[in-house]
């Protein structure tokens, strides 16, 4: 068996001893991952579900959300949550004054979307497995995520310390999102410019940023296929499947390290960063829905 899936087998196992946690301490460890705080109307639970729907969130400079439905589940063990699941839908952009710090292209854009996300973690000896985590915009943007994180654990500040192993990203690309995204980015990189041009700014940035990964990353044509995608950006529609592997682990002590560098995009840097990772990729170009 596979160093990892035995890790996860043994994650989702569980503790022998979890019972359901309240929805106070679903709350609270929703709202110390996130930094987003909850507002809702009052309920209670169902069906085994913290109910939060018609909840607005709230946090330091993230714009604020409403969600139509927010749901958390989760199971505790030894007084320390072990297990979290969220089941959230019709998020959107909340209405209001918030928002206007936000690009306006970008801010319109989002406004017109609404998002449906689902995600549950576990926490064992090891650390904590992410699994069906999956983020669908009204628009037609599908994010799924897997992810195994060593040392990590579900109470606030615990992911900091934790060292990440294992992700899997697959994403579609529905070719009208990026593009406000882009040129929000690209403004802010380079002054004056504006509309296309930032976008243009923005896909060489992320150009620059691929050749300064480390080649012993790259597993087969995985830095290729990562050219072809960035090329076909912002219209490109696809499928974009990637798996990120770092035995050691990637955690915020070392991110916070190559940050203080010279050079914290720079080639030396990375190296150091991503040393002994392995990715692999498969960009599909032009997939129907």
């Amino acid at each position: 068996m596979r160093p990892e899936a035995a890790v996860l087998l043994a994650l989702l196992a569980g503790p022998a001893a979890a019972e359901p946690a309240d929805c106070a301490a679903l709350v609270a460890a929703f709202e110390g991952l996130t930094g987003y705080a909850v507002t809702a109307p009052p309920s209670g639970a169902e069906a085994g579900w913290c109910v939060l729907d018609r909840a607005t969130l709230r946090a330091e400079g993230a714009p604020a959300l409403a969600a139509e439905r927010l749901r958390l589940q989760g199971e505790t063990a030894e007084g320390a949550l072990v297990t979290l699941a969220l089941d959230a839908g019709g998020v959107r952009l909340a209405p209001g004054l918030g928002q206007r710090d936000m690009d306006p292209v970008l801010r319109e854009t989002l406004r017109l979307q609404t998002a449906d996300l689902r995600a549950a973690a576990t926490v064992g000896p090891e650390g904590m497995v992410l699994r069906d985590a999956r983020l669908r915009l009204s628009g037609g943007t599908d994010v799924r995520i897997e992810a195994e994180i060593a040392g990590a654990g579900l109470q606030p500040g615990a992911l900091l310390v934790g060292r990440l192993t294992l992700a899997r990203l697959d994403w579609r690309n529905d070719g009208k999102l990026l593009r406000p995204a882009m040129q929000a980015w690209g403004e802010g990189l380079a002054d004056g410019a504006a509309g296309e041009a930032g976008v243009d700014v923005a896909r060489v940035a992320l150009r620059h940023l691929l050749q300064n990964l480390p080649d012993a990353m790259f597993e087969d044509d995985g830095r290729d296929r990562l050219e072809a995608m960035i090329d076909a950006l912002p219209q490109g529609r696809g499928w974009l499947r990637l798996e990120f592997r770092a035995p050691e682990g990637i955690g915020m002590a070392a991110v916070g390290i190559a940050a203080l560098s010279d050079d914290p995009l720079g080639p030396t840097a990375l190296a150091r960063l991503f040393q002994g990772a392995e990715v692999t990729v498969d960009w599909q170009p032009g997939i129907a829905p």
